[in-house]
This record gives structure tokens, C-alpha cells and sequence, in this order.
């Protein structure tokens, strides 16, 4: 069920007049059309459910929470693929990563014959503008989008820096052609090398003055040991298993309390830009979205990083907001949606045509709090093999070639610490969920890697 957030619950913290503050205010621009702006503000490595409006109590993030007070959020909204190039692959295109090519990071490109949301918001009347994290593997950002500083996947372009690019774009737009701005912060993704750093036990935590701020360990710290093999050579037997197998659980906490401060570092950069579209007078012209490519482990299961399917690294925010045009402070728990759903949703907005063969769903008819008919299920892909697919009950996880499945019940194991897939009742279950993944993937058009 939905719930209904006070707004002003959420404008209280002082933080947002801290941050309001960075910003050069200018008087307001006008702008009269009937397309509205948009502005899709994304981040990297962050889990749904690391931020304070969704009631995590270790974290503050006033400035999300701010976006929910004035829109809609998803709670079961999910990566189409849990990893950089891939989850932003499938962003611009509106198409699976098994189509689009771009499967893994870094390796595959994506197929030239395949347009993206800059080649078509701009060729159809938009000024599509990209600044900072890009990471779509084989298309330059230059040439889809006008890039302010074009960013590197490794922070070649730090997250303030990014925020102060986009905050002057919005602050000086005159032109009367609506935009397309999107703004691809790093954090919390560096997260990572705090691992990197840290990759042997420790006899303490670095700063001891932490020790009683830090979060519990999780209540799904365990894991059921009836895993995929193709999962366990990676998570429980390779390189990123030998880096934390032998941490304490006070080292995990540690780590699970650092994520959560650079949440807050990069919640304070969406602060600066979102004053900036006040100041600018543009707020009410314009949709904004906010999300992740996928999220991070924390420490549950026993694991971190992404690239597999449990709920940590897979289910990601996915915010909307249109302040005078949706509903506003609410938390939508019932209708799943996906990666894939975006390219869609921002082109029934602009009121154009989206890309052909787009594989998601325009998110406009629950925006306008339509009782439409919607999805059963959806699907997740990881590399070439591995496959997620999620209905409100269930999760099945299954890689091809492995004998080994995974069955969740959703609605009474969020956890995900029972694997029903190895118990016979439920057998029909995971035959049932496995002809929906084959009548998905018969409808797609896989790329010849």
C-alpha cells in the first residue's frame, strides 16, 4: 500500500537553508511551453532503502526526503542489471542489456544502431545537456549529449564540482527549447575503496570516537548457504570474498556506517541543485527523477560491491516529482518498476514518440494516480547468464548452466534467508516464474556479442 508523507515534516532541517546557500540566486527565468524541463538526477551504488524517508535511522538525507515530500517514490524499483555500464545502458536506451549490448562493464560497447535518450530528446526539440558520470561503454557522451564536465568513471570531475556545473546551467537558461538535463553523481560508490584500503582484519576501527553511532549488524547478516555455484565462485570463493571474508562484525559496521555518510555527502550536492531549480523560477516546468544504477551490499549476507541479485545491490530509489502536476509525499509499495521503465516515462512526459523496441513501462498513468492494469513481473539481467525475476510475492534468481536456484518469499522472508527453490513444494512456483523469464526473453532481440 501507498503511505502519505507530511511535507512538512521533512522541511524543518536547517540543513536545507545551509545548502541553500551555495547557490548564486538570480532572479527567476520565465519560461512559457507546454513540454515540460527534465532533469534526471542519478547516483552511483545506492540502496533503496538508504535514506532516511524510508525510515533508516543511521542516515540523514534531507534533501531526497525533500524530493519525496514533493513527489512519489518506488519502493520496489529495481536495476535492469545490477552494474555501472550495463543498469545505465539500459537507462538510455529503454532496452534490455542483452540487447543493447552492453552486458558488462567496460568490455562490450554499446550496438552503434541503437539510439539513446540524447541522440533523441535532442532530434526532437529538447537541448539534451549530460554533466558529470556518464559510463556507458562504447558512446561518447559528446556526441549524444552537450556535456559540461564530461565526468570519468573513476571521479574524473569530483560530485561538487558536478553540482556546481549543473546548479549555473539551471540558474542561466534562457532558451525557449524545454531541456533534458541529466547529472550523474559518483557517490556513495567510493564506498569501494574503503574496502580496497581496508581488506585485512582489523584490530580497531580507524576512528574509535565512532564506535556507539555505528549501525547494528544486519538481521540478514547470514545467508542461506544453498547458493548458485556461478554466484559462489564470485562472492564466496573469489577475490572480493578474500578481501572481508575474515572481517569482524564490528569492521562490517564500520563499513555499513561510512556508506551511509557518503549517501549523505552526494544527498548534499542533490540539495544545491534542487535550490537551484527554485531560485531559477524552473521548478514548475520541471520533472525530476532521481535514482541509482544499482545499489551495494552494506554488509548483508556478507556481502558488498553489486553485479548479484539480492535486495541490497539490486532494489534502487526510483523518486519523481512535478511539483503542481503529481501527487506529493507518497511511498508506492505495490507497483514494481524497472531500470528499463525510465526511457519510456520521460518520453510520455515530453509527449513524444520513445525509442522502438523499448522493453519498459511509462510510469505517467500512476504519476497521475490512474488505477491502470499493471505489470506481474519484471526481469533483471546480470552478465550473459544470470537472471532476476521479481513478481509482488516472489524472487526467483537463476543462472543458466547451474543447478542451483533461488526462491524468496517476498512478502514473508525480505530478508532473503530461506532458499524455497531447493524444497519440492514449491516447485510449481519456480516453473511458473521460469515460463514468465521464457516468454520475457522470446520477445527480445539479443545482440551477437
Amino acid at each position: 500500500m501507498s503511505e502519505r508523507i507530511s511535507r512538512r515534516k521533512f522541511l524543518k532541517t536547517g540543513a536545507l537553508g545551509v545548502v541553500g546557500m551555495m547557490t548564486q540566486r538570480k532572479a527567476p527565468a520565465i519560461q512559457i511551453r507546454r513540454q515540460p524541463n527534465l532533469l534526471f538526477i542519478h547516483v552511483d551504488q545506492m540502496f533503496c532503502d538508504a535514506i532516511s524517508a524510508h525510515g533508516c535511522k543511521h542516515i540523514k538525507t534531507p534533501n531526497i526526503d525533500r524530493l519525496i515530500a514533493n513527489g512519489i517514490s518506488f519502493r520496489l524499483s529495481y536495476s535492469a542489471n545490477p552494474v555501472c555500464c550495463p543498469a545505465r545502458a539500459a537507462w538510455y536506451t529503454g532496452r534490455a542489456t542483452s540487447e543493447n549490448g552492453v552486458v558488462r562493464n567496460d568490455k562490450y560497447p554499446l550496438l552503434e544502431s541503437i539510439p539513446d535518450l540524447g541522440q533523441w530528446f535532442r532530434a526532437r526539440g529538447y537541448e539534451a545537456i549530460y554533466v558529470g558520470k556518464w559510463h556507458v561503454t562504447g558512446r561518447d557522451v559528446t556526441k549524444s549529449f552537450t556535456a559540461l564536465p564530461a565526468g570519468h568513471f573513476c571521479g574524473q570531475h569530483g560530485d561538487g564540482a558536478v553540482a556546481r556545473a549543473a546548479s549555473s546551467f539551471l540558474m542561466n537558461y534562457r532558451s525557449d527549447k524545454p531541456f533534458f538535463l541529466s547529472v550523474g553523481f559518483l557517490q556513495p560508490h567510493d564506498c569501494c575503496y574503503w574496502v580496497f584500503a581496508h581488506r585485512q582484519p582489523l584490530d580497531k576501527i580507524p576512528f574509535p570516537e565512532v564506535s556507539n553511532d555505528l549501525p547494528p549488524i544486519w538481521e540478514n547478516f547470514g545467508y542461506d548457504p544453498r547458493e548458485p555455484e556461478t554466484f559462489q565462485k564470485r562472492w564466496r570463493k573469489g577475490w572480493e570474498w578474500g578481501q572481508i571474508s575474515q572481517w569482524s562484525e564490528e569492521q562490517w559496521r564500520y563499513y555499513r556506517w561510512s556508506y551511509y555518510r557518503m549517501v549523505e555527502m552526494v544527498d548534499a550536492q542533490v540539495g544545491r541543485i534542487l535550490d537551484a531549480l527554485e531560485d531559477s523560477g524552473l521548478d514548475k516546468s520541471t520533472v525530476v527523477i532521481f535514482s541509482s544504477d544499482h545499489g551495494d551490499g552494506m554488509g548483508a549476507h556478507k556481502l558488498w560491491q553489486k553485479a548479484y541479485f539480492y535486495e541490497e545491490a539490486a532494489r534502487v530509489p526510483f523518486i519523481v516529482s512535478w511539483k503542481g502536476h503529481f501527487a506529493e509525499g507518497i511511498i508506492d509499495e505495490k507497483h514494481l518498476v524497472s531500470g528499463l521503465d525510465l526511457a519510456p516515462t520521460l518520453c510520455d512526459l515530453a509527449g513524444i514518440d520513445p525509442p522502438p523496441k523499448f522493453r519498459g513501462m511509462s510510469l505517467r498513468p500512476l504519476l497521475e494516480g490512474k488505477d491502470v492494469q499493471w505489470r506481474e513481473f519484471l526481469v533483471s539481467e546480470v552478465d550473459v547468464t544470470g537472471r532476476m525475476v521479481r513478481t509482488p510475492e516472489w524472487k526467483l534468481i537463476t543462472y543458466y548452466g547451474d543447478k542451483t536456484d533461488q526462491l524468496f518469499d517476498m512478502r514473508n522472508d525480505k530478508g532473503e534467508m530461506r532458499n524455497l527453490a531447493m524444497e519440492g513444494k514449491y516447485a510449481d512456483v519456480v516453473n511458473d516464474l521460469k515460463k514468465l523469464l521464457s516468454d520475457w526473453e522470446r520477445a527480445l532481440e539479443p545482440a551477437k556479442l
